[in-house]
């Protein structure tokens, strides 16, 4: 099994628009994943980088904007193959730990990941959503559309952080 990764996310809202990017699929010619879809800003956290630390260079890297660090919002985790899959976890397992952010300065540009060639970028665009679009997106991982519609009203308010599994 590989090892696990330790991820965090960026869960910005500004005027009515979600931050996300449109990324490639990790798994391309997997049926049951898109070829593409829309994420939130956010990455691996590297060896004795804080969390806040990772998040702000992650949202640096692919979107050019800074931000602040707020609550913890959700906890994600996700093996593939799937659980109960054959070699469940044996590409990929990760935890994802999303945190609401506010964005405090830069300027929005289509970022790279400095782990990849210029011909093997995954971010194909950095774009602020408005929710009035978010239907006709694809969103990954798949709670997250109902998840924002469910607390865009409370403002993402700080509450017990919640967990989503494989499936979610």
């Amino acid at each position: 099994m590989s090892k696990v990764i330790l991820r965090v996310s960026a869960l910005c809202v500004w005027q009515g628009s979600v931050l996300l990017i449109e990324h490639k699929s990790f798994a391309p010619g997997d049926p049951a994943l898109p070829d593409r879809y829309w994420i939130l800003p956010g990455g691996g956290v590297e060896p004795g980088e804080t969390l806040d630390e990772a998040l702000k260079r992650e949202m640096q890297e692919e979107t050019g904007l800074q931000c602040s660090v707020g609550s913890l919002l959700f906890i994600k985790e996700l093996l593939y193959p799937f659980p109960g899959a054959r070699q469940q976890g044996s590409r990929h397992h990760s935890v994802s730990l999303g945190f609401g952010c506010t964005v405090t300065g830069g300027e929005l540009i289509t970022g790279k990941d400095p782990e990849y060639a210029d011909d093997e970028q995954m971010i194909l665009q950095a774009k602020w959503v408005p929710f009035e679009e978010l239907a006709a997106c694809e969103l990954y991982p798949p709670f997250l559309k109902q998840y924002l519609f469910d607390h865009r009203e409370s403002g993402f308010a700080a509450k017990a952080p919640e967990f989503f599994d494989s499936w979610q």
